[in-house]
């Protein structure tokens, strides 16, 4: 069996405050040197992670939105710099579909919280941190919406019960919850073993790390799992066979991981 590493990014491969991996270059270079894959999964936009993977000097495919669209997955992968040239398959409803619904939801249910598709550059910036540049790319969204959720529990309740009816769903990140079609992290994964098996003539196996609620799904249904310890204090709970429990936060607890893996499997 050959493995795959199927990463989340934000306070896992990157840090959560500094978007940085450094930390985890020596990971990485293991990986490359014994011709394991990085699949970077996300809740970022396609936009975002292209530059991430530009930077890592990543030709994998990749996955964008909690799994809402799978990007350059071919038997002969064509993966152009230029987003526009990539091969795309979204795995859920876009995104476009269901704004009109969730406004009217947050009026009926008189909703505190803010999104993604009614905020500025400038509130993106505040939100999260990032450049102005970068903030841009951040709403470059096409399967997922943000919300800054700012109301109670029992109203986060009330709210997902309403998006159950439409085939919705919201899912808690690492900073915002995300309002979605039925699909998670996971869903990419027989594609990827797919295109994996056929490229190799081998068995798949996959390799996941993840922090926050919305990774439990590829973590839960990974061959290994590391879970990354968050910088909030509440860490995930996982019932798996195979999981190692990093003890630092961000890339370093991601370098330990694979680390801890690469001499257990190999």
């Amino acid at each position: 069996m050959r493995y795959i590493v199927v990463t989340d990014l934000d306070g896992t491969l990157l840090d959560h405050q500094t978007y940085k991996y450094t930390p985890a270059l020596d990971a990485i270079a293991q990986l490359r040197k014994q011709d394991i894959p990085i699949i970077l999964n996300s809740s970022k936009t396609q936009a975002e992670i292209l530059e991430i993977r530009r930077e890592l000097n990543n030709q994998e495919p990749f996955v964008c939105e909690n799994g809402g669209v799978l990007c350059s997955v071919s038997l002969q992968p064509n993966i152009a710099q230029a987003s526009q040239e990539l091969n795309k398959t979204h795995l859920g409803r876009p995104r476009e579909r269901f704004l009109d619904d969730l406004r009217l939801i947050k009026e009926k249910l008189q909703l505190r919280y803010e999104g993604f598709a009614d905020a500025s550059v400038d509130n993106v910036v505040e939100w999260t941190g990032l450049s102005i540049l970068d903030a841009q790319k951040a709403m470059q969204r096409e399967a997922t919406e943000p919300l800054l959720w700012q109301d109670t529990e029992p109203a986060l309740n009330n709210f997902r019960q309403e998006l159950k009816k439409l085939e919705l769903q919201c899912v808690k990140g690492g900073r915002f919850h995300h309002v979605m079609g039925l699909f998670n992290k996971a869903s990419c994964f027989p594609k990827l073993k797919e295109y994996y098996s056929q490229r190799w003539q081998e068995e798949v196996g996959v390799i996941a790390l993840g922090d926050s609620p919305n990774d439990l799904p590829m973590l839960e249904q990974a061959n290994h799992a590391v879970v990354v310890p968050s910088t909030k204090g509440s860490n995930l709970q996982l019932n798996h066979s195979s999981v190692f429990f990093a003890t630092q936060p961000g890339p370093y607890g991601w370098q330990e991981g694979i680390e801890f893996l690469l001499k257990s499997i190999y």
